[in-house]
């Protein structure tokens, strides 16, 4: 074989290896969200988005898509082409809680999503007025067991309300659960004395457990989170080996190349590595995570398993 002759077989093989081997990105990336602008996922993400930008020398745009649950989110990663210039943030109630709770989902997200990683883990808090009887998480698990609590957090369906379910069924009590559909007629009806107590998110009753009239009596975390470094674990509050913290991700079109989401994930990785962002989701309640798309996906599988006969149990239907 002449030499000509390798070098144009060698030519040939690289092509028909297809873009993967091309350098990417080499045009704009868009990060598709499911909130509205503004909230603290959406924040976190614009932030990501920055840094990447500077990374991969494209614009990396957000594009926020809220409503049906994610699932607008979910449409239109998994009906884009599978090269990585459309990504998804979802979230895990859109992953393992909608599809048990809907008649039918306009994709499959086993098998028309890949995982990247996850970008973040959010603990839950459950906060009292500052003149509560209620000092500890005990003091509210034995009055909840004397009389009729009532809880105020979010809309059902919502990793808010199945959280709460499973921590309600391990720790042995029933409560009435409020949904609202936002923090602040939660936060406010809990000042009114409408409500007992709450079950929210650190970002948003950050400003209030500052100011003195909110008290944090417990954190769903396996760990204390360090923005909120004085709160228990509720498995320091009694409810030995329990955790909840829910998450959210990045995934591409399936059929992505496996090069391009690998280099997704290393400069994801790099970016929630900094000091600077740690301090930005530190305040936005948030833990930073960075998995690999096996552990996320691993992830998937064992909350799906955990939460498809509870959802059940409850019979929560979304339309």
């Amino acid at each position: 074989m002449t030499a000509f002759l390798r070098q144009a077989l060698c030519v040939l093989s690289l092509l028909a290896a297809g873009p993967a081997l091309a350098a990417w990105p080499d045009k704009p990336v868009r990060i598709v969200v499911p909130n509205t602008p503004g909230g603290p996922v959406d924040v976190t993400m614009r932030l990501l988005a920055t840094e990447l930008s500077r990374k991969w020398g494209q614009p990396v745009i957000i594009e926020n898509k809220a409503g049906a649950s994610g699932m607008i989110t979910g449409a239109a990663v998994a009906s884009s082409p599978p090269d990585g210039y459309v990504l998804g943030t979802m979230l895990a109630a859109t992953m393992t809680i909608v599809p048990f709770a809907v008649d039918r989902m306009p994709y499959d997200p086993r098998k028309d999503l890949a995982p990247v990683t996850t970008v973040a883990r959010t603990p839950f808090i459950f906060l009292v007025p500052k003149d509560s009887p209620f000092k500890t998480w005990k003091d509210f698990v034995d009055a909840a067991r004397q009389r009729e609590l009532k809880l105020g957090s979010y809309s059902i369906g919502t990793g808010f309300h199945v959280g709460w379910e499973r921590i309600a069924r391990q720790a042995g009590i029933k409560v009435l659960y409020a949904p609202s559909s936002s923090a602040a007629k939660t936060q406010g009806d809990l000042l009114g004395g409408i409500l007992d107590i709450s079950f929210d998110a650190p970002s948003s009753a950050k400003g209030l457990i500052d100011s003195g009239r909110l008290r944090p009596l417990a954190i769903t975390s396996a760990q204390r989170f360090s923005g909120l470094p004085d709160v228990p674990t509720l498995d320091e509050s009694g409810l030995k080996g329990f955790s909840t913290e829910p998450w959210f991700s990045l995934m591409a079109r399936a059929g992505t190349p496996d090069d391009v989401i690998a280099k997704i994930q290393r400069d994801v990785a790099a970016v929630l590595a900094t000091p600077a962002m740690h301090r930005q989701m530190e305040m936005l309640g948030q833990v930073p995570v960075a998995d690999t798309p096996a552990e996320l996906a691993e992830t998937v599988r064992k909350d799906r398993a955990a939460m498809e006969p509870l959802v059940k149990e409850l019979g929560i239907r979304l339309q």
